[in-house]
């Protein structure tokens, strides 16, 4: 009896199965002709942008590479043919080329292209940034002191700016410049007394702080 009764449940599931399977099998099979597709569209795209990134790493490196020693008009033209991430790794060593040859202009723009570039990290656009700031001071004027003050500030309020320490003791410099060494010794101060800070950067804000206390001395006594 009980063998009869599991044939006849048996049936009744098969039977809801071929029910459900008319009304719905049309929509299953597109779903999965669906998920086949973008499986397939992800695997190509995947495949497309690794073997970009290869072809561009490449090129790169057989610029980087070369025998000869003014690379800017290569490294220009490959940062305007690429896509790829590389580009930002062109844009700094293009900079760089371009300060090596005394041509602060150009490595400004470079600068400031990257420090707005998607493409960049937050790590880079902050590196151009105050790359950028620097080039500027070097050319301080009392018409670009508010707007170099003001970048800095910027950088120096982003807490999450890898960069916004050194910043400090730019802006340090630049108080400094107008006889603020009140202010320019609070930049050093923190600097100096900030956790983790590269041994490097700790004594450049002690040495700072020396030179500021000295001058602030003067300035005192005059």
């Amino acid at each position: 009896m009980s063998d009869i009764l599991q044939e006849v449940d048996d049936a009744l599931k098969q039977d809801r199965m071929l029910k459900i399977w008319h009304r719905y099998g049309r929509f299953i099979i597109a779903f999965l002709i669906l998920i086949i597709a973008m499986t397939a569209a992800k695997s190509a795209a995947d495949h497309y942008h690794r073997t970009t990134s290869e072809r561009a790493t490449t090129a790169l490196l057989t610029i980087l590479n070369s025998a000869d020693d003014n690379k800017s008009t290569a490294l220009a033209a490959f940062i305007e043919t690429q896509k790829s991430g590389s580009t930002v790794i062109a844009s700094l060593q293009l900079a760089g080329q371009y300060l090596s040859n005394g041509d602060k202009d150009a490595a400004l723009a470079t600068f400031d292209a990257l420090s707005t570039n998607s493409k960049a990290t937050n790590y880079f656009q902050d590196f151009s940034k105050l790359m950028a700031i620097q080039i500027k001071m070097d050319a301080l004027t009392e018409e670009t002191r508010p707007q170099i003050k003001a970048d800095l500030d910027e950088l120096i309020n982003d807490d999450g700016s890898v960069w916004r320490y050194h910043a400090m003791l730019n802006r340090a410099a630049l108080l400094a410049s107008v006889q603020d060494y009140a202010g320019a010794l609070l930049d050093a101060a923190a600097v100096k007394s900030a956790p983790n800070m590269p041994e490097t950067l700790i004594k450049r804000a002690i040495a700072l702080e020396q030179l500021y206390t000295i001058r602030l001395g003067q300035s005192d006594s005059l």
